[in-house]
């Protein structure tokens, strides 16, 4: 088993690189639109019921993405591990399948926000189909991410406070079928095509290159 201050660190490392690549794009993608863009940014998704599950677990994910440093630290021990096995090497070997779900999380969501620069669907339908950088291999790199972090997360501390974060994988399931409704709405048989060659959040075996 890993000592706790060890996941702490683990945390801290994969909060800070996504951190740092996300927020300053973010920060440009906000303060720097075209007035194109500012006038596409009323088509926004409607509010709806999935939308308001996957934005608390997410807020809940996040919470526990920035505590369990500090926890590491001060030892209020809210989220610390809890063995589901009495076998050290099947424990061992269940959080470290969840430290690699975790790592491939926070690839997926760097690499991702870096692919979509400044096009992103929270700012407005965009006006140009994302098809490259981790566009070319799943659709909806940041929900992937969110999805990996969330059985990351219950892999590595197995602690019961951690199973509400499995509704978001049904939730952000559900939300990119509602977005995909709207593209294929905007974009027509780009998107339809699109849909067909990569997957939504695995690659697809065997895809062939798009148009």
């Amino acid at each position: 088993m890993f000592d706790y201050t060890l996941i702490g660190l683990f945390f801290a490392i994969n909060l800070t690189i996504y951190l740092t690549i996300s927020l300053p794009l973010d920060f440009v993608t906000y303060f720097r639109k075209n007035p194109k863009s500012k006038r596409d940014n009323t088509q926004r998704l409607e509010t709806n019921p999935m939308m308001m599950i996957t934005f608390f677990v997410s807020g809940y994910m996040w919470l526990i993405f920035f505590y369990v440093p500090i926890d590491a630290l001060i030892g209020f021990s809210i989220f610390t591990y809890q063995p589901l096995s009495t076998s050290d090497i099947l424990n061992t070997l269940i959080q470290s399948l969840g430290l690699v779900t975790v790592f491939f999380g926070t690839l997926i969501a760097s690499w991702g926000r870096i692919s979509r620069g400044r096009r992103a669907f929270s700012w407005g339908i965009p006006h140009k189909l994302e098809k490259e950088g981790m566009y070319r291999y799943i659709r909806h790199p940041l929900y992937a991410s969110y999805c990996f972090f969330f059985l990351g997360f219950l892999l590595i501390l197995q602690n019961i406070l951690i199973i509400p974060l499995l509704i978001g994988i049904f939730g952000y399931y559900e939300l990119s079928k509602y977005e995909e409704a709207i593209l294929i709405d905007h974009f027509g048989e780009e998107y339809t095509y699109y849909q067909e060659k990569v997957g939504r959040f695995f690659p697809r075996l065997g895809r062939r290159k798009g148009k």
